[in-house]
């Protein structure tokens, strides 16, 4: 089975682009060679990421498993593209004069790590493993899932706003404590649901 799925050609072309601006950046301003070997090594590694990923999938056809690995990689990678290929597209603007504003990459790399986190919450609950397969208790099990699941993607929706309407500082400060509030929602669930119920009996006692 061959990967054709648009969001793979997605992550390849995007992976392709950023090497191209990294390149363009390179020669615009060749004094600070140093600083973009870091941003080239790393489309480096996506590009390998997606290539073994190709090879392991063609090996294991028909392997639902590794497909929807590759969905997983595929998907890493395309929003990773993205959140570094803005800044370098908005750094070569600047250097030919195009862009003036130097807060747009900030703003655009902002709101797409915001619809990352809401597109991560939406993810949870659709992909739940059977209630035969979690134990005792499932139910609950999946109930946080889901719980976490909308925590996250109105944390993720809430930033990505934050970052379209309020100010750079404001912006931040709000991603940092809607991102803080969705950890503490996450954590105290999780500890709820280690937590034994009252009608379920102690380990060991008939």
């Amino acid at each position: 089975m061959v990967p054709n799925s648009m969001m793979f050609r997605a992550a390849s072309a995007l992976t392709a682009i950023g090497v191209a601006l990294v390149l363009a950046n390179w020669y615009a301003k060749p004094q600070q060679a140093l600083a973009w070997t870091a941003p080239l090594a790393m489309f480096a590694v996506m590009a390998a990421a997606l290539w073994v990923s190709r090879l392991i999938l063609r090996r294991s056809t028909g392997n639902a498993t590794a497909r929807r690995s590759l969905d997983y990689i595929t998907t890493a990678v395309v929003f990773a593209a993205l959140m570094m290929g803005i800044p370098l597209a908005m750094t070569l603007a600047r250097s030919y004069g195009v862009v003036d504003d130097v807060d747009l990459g900030r703003r655009s790399t902002g709101v797409l790590i915001g619809v990352f986190l809401a597109m991560l919450g939406n993810v949870m609950p659709k992909h739940l493993p059977p209630l035969a397969s979690m134990g005792c208790d499932g139910a609950r099990a999946q109930a946080f899932q889901r719980l976490a699941g909308w925590t996250w993607v109105l944390c993720g929706l809430g930033s990505a706003i934050g970052w379209l309407a309020l100010s750079m500082d404001s912006a931040e400060t709000a991603t940092m404590v809607l991102v803080v509030t969705a950890m503490a929602v996450t954590i105290v669930q999780l500890l709820r649901l280690r937590r034994p119920r009252k009608d379920q009996p102690a380990p060991g006692l008939n």
